[in-house]
């Protein structure tokens, strides 16, 4: 596993999206001992199974798995995510927004919600720093997922396009693992979700989630 690099993975069914995405990651700044590496999964049968084909298919310690529509505007953004997976061990997963706990249907949004963005300075003059914190959460949104250990996403239950995020962060705290949500004094993204949301599966995948974890909601 290579410490020094970190991989942007994204599963792709548009250039158009693909290529606005990729163009804000190419503005960011890159520490000097950090390498950085894209892949784009294309034909995937499920997110959890685009996720781990690109999981398998690069050696990078840190991984930041992200949707096509959503765009980083925090040119620091390496920088910051480094400094909170190096701080602890046990953060196994960042998120942009998240819920501290999840009720007993699993919805994660019908309560406690975590973000912050409160866009108070340009980015000339805001710098995240550890003391600015970050909460510990129950489950974040897949929108931007970032990682600093592999834990194989639940393709075999998941094999759709919802719930694979909160499973994943299920997944990491059957591990030890802490999942977390910086506190933003600006928004580090931009998510382009316009387009109108098929939940079709949703209740689908809201049982098979329930059917695995129901008892660690308690």
């Amino acid at each position: 596993m290579d410490e020094n690099k970190i991989c942007f993975i994204i599963c792709v069914n548009d250039d158009f999206w693909l290529e606005e995405c990729v163009r804000y990651l190419q503005w960011l700044s890159v520490p000097a001992e950090m390498s950085v590496e894209i892949l784009e999964i294309r034909n995937a049968m499920s997110m959890a199974a685009g996720y781990n084909e690109g999981m398998s298919n690069s050696d990078a310690k840190y991984k930041v798995y992200l949707h096509q529509d959503v765009f980083i505007k925090n040119p620091f953004f390496i920088r910051d995510i480094l400094q909170i997976f190096q701080s602890d061990e046990k953060i196994g997963m960042i998120g942009m927004v998240g819920s501290t706990k999840l009720p007993a249907n699993a919805m994660m949004w019908s309560r406690s919600r975590v973000i912050q963005h409160e866009e108070q300075k340009n980015w000339e003059e805001y710098r995240y720093h550890l003391e600015d914190g970050y909460w510990e959460v129950k489950a974040v949104d897949g929108l931007l997922i970032a990682t600093q250990t592999d834990i194989p996403w639940r393709e075999d239950i998941f094999d759709g396009w919802d719930f694979y995020d909160v499973s994943q962060s299920m997944e990491m705290a059957r591990r030890g693992f802490k999942v977390v949500v910086p506190k933003q004094k600006n928004s580090w993204y931009i998510h382009d979700d316009k387009e109108i949301v098929q939940l079709w599966n949703y209740d689908k995948y809201r049982q098979r989630f329930l059917k695995e974890y129901t008892r660690e909601l308690q």
